[in-house]
């Protein structure tokens, strides 16, 4: 389980991320704090997986703590009503950056993004949750093959399994380690481990032929040849 803490002076703030927290099966939400002062000294005493943090507070921006905490190095989802405060945010290495009002979806993404490095940072196989009907399922992704798209749908397609979710391809490529897969069509993403065979016009991974479109191919060929 991640152990996360909410820093946000708007108390309806954090009861959003409190709500949206009692939804994800790998994140428990030990505390929320309305200033900074008494999360640092959470901080120091407790373990903390991830911080979401709030950036216009009153005794110390979120900005600010983020830098007073970087030797600490705590993941930090910022969470903001004001987009302006994007490129600063990224800038002090964020995971991510979320726009209030957040939706459920765009916080999943996030917490997804935070399992994924702490179970790097633990040695163990990168993983994310994704939820195929009304159950939440644990993807591991050195076992995905590739990921077919149908509008908001998304077929991930492992040697012995397919599980559904309701997600765009966008969406799920900003999960994914780069360095494990690419995309090779509008509806496709695949694993490059994976793949068998290149032609021109698709790919072979396992017993499938996936189509490859032109705009793709030179990433591909550099990715898997080495160009």
């Amino acid at each position: 389980m991640l152990r996360a803490i909410a820093i946000d002076d708007e108390p309806a703030a954090l009861e959003v991320l409190s709500r949206y927290a009692e939804k994800v099966p790998f994140l428990t939400l030990v505390q929320t704090f309305m200033n900074t002062t008494d999360a640092l000294n959470f901080l120091h005493t407790q373990r903390v997986d991830v911080i979401f943090l709030d950036i216009r507070m009153p005794d110390l921006t979120g900005t600010d703590f983020a830098q007073l905490i970087a030797p600490l190095n705590k993941p930090v989802i910022f969470t903001t009503a004001y987009a302006d405060y994007a490129l600063e945010g990224f800038a002090l290495n964020a995971l991510d950056y979320l726009l209030k009002p957040i939706e459920f979806s765009r916080f999943l993404h996030s917490c997804n993004r935070a399992y994924t490095r702490y179970l790097q940072q633990q040695g163990e196989p990168s993983s994310i949750f994704v939820k195929d009907g009304y159950d939440w399922v644990r993807v591991t992704l050195n076992e995905v093959l590739y990921i077919h798209s149908d509008t908001n749908l998304l077929f991930i397609y492992e040697e012995n399994r397919q599980v559904n979710t309701r997600m765009t391809l966008a969406e799920m490529v900003e999960m994914l380690p780069a360095e494990q897969f690419i995309r090779v069509h509008k509806s496709y993403v695949v694993a490059l481990k994976a793949i068998r065979k290149l032609e021109r016009h698709q790919v072979t991974v396992g017993q499938v032929t996936i189509p490859l479109a032109a705009s793709y191919r030179q990433a591909l060929e550099q990715r898997l040849l080495r160009k």
